[in-house]
């Protein structure tokens, strides 16, 4: 039978026992999934490692797990993919950050495009949302999630941090060459995807991508909607062959 996973932000390390005290953790385990004394759970601390406990004593709003065995995660990313992310309606955007969680990105830029509506999101509500989405899917570790910010200022960012290190840039445009795995470089190189909102990107904004030298793609003539976009231009990112 599979086991329950949970996400703590405690590091484990070499620990043979953990007490658990977050009270959303807590309440999962005893009133949700109701499991009891000696029973097993898998928890994880966004290392990459899983840990396999068995539960051995309930005190006062704790939990004692004794760590029985550590295991290299199912699905640890090996790239590190920065999605900016223009904001949609509520409902989609938080769709777009648990399939982006799935698919392994790094980050999560939630961005302000001349065409957005929506100019403000729940944060907490987003980390939620990304911790549930790599307990579910089996992920080791967990995506940050970043504050809003506006076009301009998050390519000021990505330039300064291009001067620490080399990061490969792409945005996708419906108006634009056909993408090649040769644009999206070697499989290590840290990735900067750009996925515009309802509408697309303004001709201003694909004029400041191209005065950024920001590889503009496609990936096919027909118009996707924003969360359709994100999801099989991720797909090609980390699975592509």
């Amino acid at each position: 039978m599979r086991l329950h996973r949970f996400y703590i932000s405690e590091i484990i390390g070499t620990k043979t026992e953990i007490i658990l005290s977050d009270s959303n953790v807590v309440h999962q385990i005893r009133k949700v999934f109701r499991l009891k004394k000696g029973d097993l759970l898998i928890i994880f601390d966004g290392s990459g490692s899983d840990y396999t406990c068995g539960i051995e004593d309930f005190r006062d709003e704790n939990i004692v797990l004794g760590v029985r065995e550590a295991s290299k995660s199912r699905f640890v990313p090996e790239r590190e993919v920065y999605l900016y992310a223009a904001l949609v309606k509520k409902d989609t955007f938080e769709w777009i950050v648990e399939k982006a969680t799935e698919l392994g990105v790094t980050k999560i830029i939630p961005i302000i495009a001349e065409r957005t509506e929506k100019k403000a999101v729940n944060e907490d509500r987003l980390k939620k949302i990304v911790i549930e989405a790599s307990e579910q899917s089996g992920r080791g570790t967990v995506p940050e999630i970043e504050p809003i910010i506006g076009l301009k200022e998050a390519l000021i960012e990505l330039k300064e941090k291009n001067e620490d290190e080399s990061i490969k840039s792409i945005v996708f445009h419906t108006d634009a060459e056909l993408l090649y795995k040769s644009d999206l470089g070697n499989d290590v190189e840290p990735l900067a995807v750009f996925i515009g909102p309802e509408g697309g990107w303004s001709a201003v904004e694909v004029d400041l991508f191209r005065n950024n030298d920001i590889s503009i793609r496609s990936i096919g003539t027909q118009v996707l909607r924003a969360e359709t976009a994100v999801v099989a231009t991720l797909s090609l990112v980390m699975f592509g062959k």
